[in-house]
């Protein structure tokens, strides 16, 4: 016996795929810190979460959680220079995928958190500048608009020790690609 199978389409007729929700499911994670195995501590709240989500979700958080740093081993970290409503916008955005509503920041306003997020990326990509991130962060930096990042990231290329092996980096390889105009500012500025 013989089964066989026929699909029929009709193009007029397109199929509905569901939007996703994985957003929601991780976002329950971070609602009640199931299996959470890290906990971040900021301005005395405790905020539970997950290394293999995060690390997931940034290249910052997956050299601060997976790699040598000391923090890999911590199972709490306490941060400084952040405030609690922004750490929890950021955590949220990094599970869900999406921004709070301006009800759930309490007192602080959405531009406040933004304005944070973005002193404490600027911060955060600084100190975890290596050369084989640096190609990336340039890019960044000219993309965003950052000059302050920028003119350090350069700085960091312009070391002999640093150059040799950041030529080699996937992370260069784009920023030629994306940023052309960047080699003809790095050369002038090496030549100096």
């Amino acid at each position: 016996m013989v089964c066989g199978v026929i699909v029929a389409r009709d193009d007029d007729d397109p199929v509905d795929v569901p939007p996703s929700d994985m957003g929601s499911h991780l976002g329950r994670l971070l609602d009640c810190a199931d299996g959470s195995d890290v906990s971040f501590v900021v301005e005395g709240e405790m905020f539970p979460a997950h290394r293999a989500v995060l690390a997931a979700r940034s290249s910052v958080f997956r050299a601060q959680l997976l790699g040598a740093m000391a923090d890999a081993k911590m199972p709490s970290i306490t941060m400084h220079d952040i405030s609690a409503a922004t750490f929890k916008a950021m955590l949220r955005f990094m599970y869900k995928d999406a921004l709070p509503a301006d009800d759930e920041l309490g007192h602080c306003p959405l531009i406040e958190v933004f304005q944070d997020l973005l002193a404490m990326a600027d911060r955060k990509l600084w100190e975890n500048m290596a050369t084989d991130n640096v190609g990336s962060t340039l890019a960044c930096a000219e993309t965003y608009n950052c000059p302050e990042l920028k003119r350090k990231c350069i700085a960091f290329v312009a070391k002999d020790e640093n150059l040799k092996k950041i030529v080699l980096t996937d992370g260069f390889l784009q920023l030629v690609q994306k940023c052309p105009s960047i080699l003809a500012e790095m050369r002038e500025k090496f030549a100096a």
